[in-house]
C-alpha cells in the first residue's frame, strides 16, 4: 500500500516543471519508471493527464481540473504521516496562548517539564483562544494551558463536561490607575467609584466569556467602557500608561519588566475591586478520553506543581 501518495506527487511535479525528464531528476527516479507510473495512473483514472509533445508536456483539460484535488490529497497525506510520527514517538502537542509567554507560572511549568524530561518530544503551539478549543475538539493537541474566567463555563466548541481542568492559580482582576488619579490612594475601589469612570477593557482575544464577564461587571457598576484599538491584556496596560487613564488589569504579568527599556516609570498603580468579584485562572485543559503517556506525564507534572505551591 502506498501511503506516501507517490503517483500524485509525481503528477504535480511534472505539471510544475513541464517535463518528465526534469521531474524524474527532481524525484530521484528514472524517467521510464516515472512515465510508467503516470500511464498506470491515467489508466485507473480513465483519462489522460498530459498532452505529450517533443518539446513540452502540458496538462490536458482533465489534468488541470485534477490538480487541486491532487494537491489536497498530498497535503492530507503529509498530515497523516505527521500524525503517525507523533503516535510513534509519543510526541506531546501542547497549546498555549501567545501572550502567556509573559506569565511566569506558564513558562515555569513548561520550562521545568522540559528540564525534567530533556528527551521528551514536545511541540508547544501558540494558538488563539478559539483555535485552542477547536484543536482540543479535533484531538489535534493533547493539552492546553489557558487563562480563563474563574468558575465560568468555557466558551469554546468543547463542552465543559468534555474537559478536565487543572487550575494552576487564580488571580483577581484589578483596576489599573495613574498614580495621580483621585482614586489611586484608596485601599480598594468600590462600585460607587466606578460610576461614570472611563475604563479601558480587554478584547475578545482572551476569549468571549472572559471579555463579556468583565464588560458586564463594569457596565453593571455604571463604568464607561473604553475599547482601545489594541486591547489584549498586555497592550491595555501600555495604553493606560500612555493615555493616563484607568484600565482593567488581569494581573498575570509585570508589564514594567517587559517595557523597562522603553518606559522608566509607568506611574501606574493597581487597586483591588472586590465588589465586582472578578477573577481569572490559569488552567491546564484536556479532553476526557484516554491519554497518551507523554500527556499523562505532563498532567502529573502540572498537578505536582500545584501541590508544591500550596
Amino acid at each position: 500500500m502506498d501511503l506516501k501518495a507517490s503517483p500524485f506527487k509525481a503528477f504535480l511535479k511534472i505539471a510544475e516543471l513541464g517535463s518528465f525528464t526534469k521531474a524524474a531528476h527532481a524525484l530521484h527516479v528514472s524517467q521510464p519508471a516515472l512515465s510508467a507510473s503516470i500511464r498506470e495512473m491515467e489508466r485507473q483514472l480513465g483519462f489522460d493527464l498530459f498532452d505529450r509533445t517533443s518539446r513540452r508536456v502540458d496538462l490536458t483539460k482533465e489534468g488541470r481540473a485534477f490538480v487541486a484535488n491532487a494537491r489536497r490529497l498530498v497535503l492530507e497525506t503529509d498530515w497523516l504521516h505527521q500524525k503517525a510520527e507523533e503516535i510513534r514517538t509519543n510526541a506531546l502537542r501542547l497549546a498555549v496562548q501567545p501572550h502567556s509567554v509573559f506569565f511566569p507560572e506558564r513558562t515555569q511549568l513548561t520550562d521545568r517539564f522540559l528540564q525534567q524530561y530533556p528527551a521528551a518530544n514536545v511541540e508547544i503551539l501558540a494558538l488563539g483562544h478559539v483555535r485552542i478549543f477547536n484543536a482540543l475538539r479535533e484531538d489535534d493537541i493533547d493539552l492546553a494551558i489557558v487563562i480563563e474566567p474563574r468558575s465560568v463555563e468555557s466558551d469554546g466548541p468543547v463542552r465543559d463536561e468534555d474537559l478536565e481542568r487543572l487550575v494552576i492559580r487564580s488571580q483577581p482582576v484589578t483596576l489599573l490607575l495613574p498614580e495621580e488619579h483621585a482614586l489611586a490612594h484608596r485601599n480598594e475601589i468600590t462600585p460607587e467609584d466606578l460610576r461614570e469612570l472611563p475604563v479601558a477593557t480587554i478584547s475578545r482575544l482572551h476569549g468571549v466569556a472572559l471579555a463579556e464577564m468583565v464588560a458586564r461587571a463594569l457596565a453593571s457598576a455604571g463604568a464607561v467602557l473604553v475599547r482601545p484599538p489594541e486591547a489584549d491584556a498586555f497592550s491595555l496596560v501600555r495604553h493606560a500608561s500612555d493615555e493616563r487613564t484607568s484600565a482593567i488589569d488581569l494581573g498575570w504579568f509585570d508589564v514594567r519588566s517587559y517595557l523597562g527599556l522603553m518606559v522608566r516609570d509607568m506611574g501606574m498603580i493597581s487597586k483591588p475591586v472586590p465588589a465586582l468579584g472578578l477573577a481569572t485562572q490559569l488552567s491546564v485543559l484536556r479532553r476526557r478520553r484516554e491519554q497518551r503517556p507523554a500527556a499523562l506525564r505532563f498532567w502529573e507534572h502540572a498537578r505536582l506543581s500545584v501541590s508544591n505551591m500550596k
